[in-house]
């Protein structure tokens, strides 16, 4: 009996250390970024969903992703291809399941067969080694990036929760059936329905992007902890790279790794980093009376 039940027990907590010592594979070194460097993103798992805690104390929603054996597949040169980019590889899957030009540039790179392939665009300085792995040290805790996915599919829909439309008034103002319909949907001159007009149809999957926020990461597994929801199901595949744009002026304050974490031999790094807590307590309201003073 305890073997037919194997598949259903809840697998035992994992001893998470404290510290680790990292090597430096492919003699990485860290580059000091110039006007126009971009880094390479990452390509992860999205796992679920939990709550986390700060120091104060203050509950956060947390979306947690998997960086399951990412490597470097490729790299597109400007003298080869034309353009600068890195072929990253996540997760696995069998050999059998393998295009040939997939399977052929895992054997090239000297990686195991990878369940999704991906281009990232990169400058010249922040290109990495064919081979390496990328970890979620590539992103530090409180920085803002940019999460891309497929949302959920969910089916027909009408327009006001598809678009957002506010439909009709009430019967108590002159409507009749009319609570959640469109409304108008052209002109008289025109005499048609113009493409692309926003209409009742089939929700999702659409591609989305999102703004997330770093809070924790765990090197042991691979996990990153990103505050806020994500597009897609659980066990989909997200793309995550640094914010651009206005989102990427909240990050001027932090010192982000190129091109990747270069780790230093024999010294120790934390395992779990997290975000460091607001300065100012969150629960700090101000004292105000319950009755004034002429009252």
């Amino acid at each position: 009996l305890g073997h037919l039940l194997e598949g259903r027990r809840r697998p035992a907590v994992p001893e998470i250390p404290e510290k680790e010592t990292l090597e430096n594979g492919h003699a990485l070194r860290p580059v000091k970024p110039v006007l126009g460097s971009k880094r390479s993103g990452a390509l992860a798992y999205k796992i679920g969903c939990m709550s986390l805690w700060d120091d104060w104390g203050e509950k956060h929603m947390v979306t947690v992703c998997q960086l399951d054996r990412l490597r470097v597949v490729q790299q597109m040169t400007l003298q080869k291809n034309g353009y600068e980019a890195l072929q990253m590889g996540l997760g696995y899957r069998s050999t059998h399941r393998q295009k040939r030009a997939a399977l052929g540039a895992c054997i090239k790179a000297g990686v195991g067969p990878k369940h999704h392939i991906c281009e990232f665009r990169v400058s010249s300085d922040c290109l990495l080694p064919v081979g390496h792995q990328i970890t979620v040290r590539h992103f530090v805790p409180g920085q803002w990036v940019f999460v891309s996915g497929w949302s959920k599919a969910k089916g027909y829909h009408g327009v006001m929760k598809r678009w957002g439309f506010a439909g009709g008034g009430s019967d108590k103002r002159g409507h009749r059936q009319v609570h959640r319909a469109s409304g108008s949907v052209g002109q008289r001159g025109a005499g048609k329905v113009w493409k692309g007009k926003k209409k009742a149809g089939h929700m999702g999957p659409d591609p989305r992007c999102v703004n997330a926020l770093v809070f924790r990461v765990e090197a042991a597994r691979n996990l990153i902890f990103l505050k806020g929801t994500l597009p897609g199901h659980k066990g989909s595949i997200v793309k995550i790279s640094d914010a651009r744009g206005k989102t990427a002026l909240k990050n001027n304050h932090i010192r982000l790794p190129h091109p990747t974490f270069v780790p230093v031999p024999e010294v120790e790094y934390p395992v779990t980093i997290q975000m460091p807590p607001p300065q100012r307590d969150p629960f700090l309201y101000p004292e105000q009376p319950l009755y004034q003073e002429n009252d």
